[in-house]
């Protein structure tokens, strides 16, 4: 595989499946878990991946997706197993079946890992305590669109539509994301 600021790590990566038709593959990488790679060339403004909402989660976890202030879900593979980077080379738009389009930020060759910015979707973040992306510009901690959004410096293309709206006062998860994290808890790994 490809070895970009985002890519997969240098260990013995295995395949465990080809996506039909997608131009993507499943690859477990000893370092990061579950990665999502292109076998095939992606074009800027490509949609990369269909993120299809496979059951609508009660509360939060490490592995949902924040779509609406009192809303999570958990989405199909391959979106489940797209990783985090700073340096993301999709980037997320809403679609029509409740979940999202992973969209192509930049062109994407083959063997590339397909990576994302869980700071673009999630209010408070609890995914990934240490980012693991080795961005140029990695930002070490991944805390949520709530601490980047004032950051003049970051200026995310594609963000989830619930984001562009008023947070509502008594929005439970918005509450019960301010929970401070626990002190001393594992970082879960890179992947979701």
């Amino acid at each position: 595989m490809r070895q970009r600021d985002s890519g997969v790590g240098a260990g013995e990566a295995r395949i465990t499946g080809n996506i039909d038709g997608a131009g993507l593959q499943i690859v477990v990488d000893p370092d990061k878990g579950r990665c999502v790679v292109s076998t095939s060339e992606f074009a800027i403004g490509q949609t990369v991946v269909v993120g299809d909402v496979e059951r609508i989660v009660p509360t939060r976890t490490t592995h949902s997706f924040q779509v609406g202030w009192d809303s999570h879900v958990d989405l199909t593979t391959p979106a489940r197993d797209i990783n985090h980077s700073c340096d993301p080379n999709t980037g997320i738009r809403d679609n029509d079946r409740g979940g999202f389009d992973f969209i192509a930020l930049r062109e994407i060759g083959p063997d590339e890992e397909i990576t994302w910015d869980y700071e673009t979707s999630e209010y408070v973040s609890i995914a990934v305590s240490r980012c693991l992306c080795g961005a140029t510009g990695c930002r070490s901690v991944i805390r949520g669109y709530r601490y980047r959004s004032a950051d003049p410096s970051w200026q995310p293309s594609h963000l989830a539509g619930y984001l562009s709206e008023p947070a509502p006062e008594s929005s439970d998860s918005v509450l019960a994301a301010l929970q401070p994290v626990e002190a001393g808890a594992q970082a879960p790994r890179q992947g979701r």
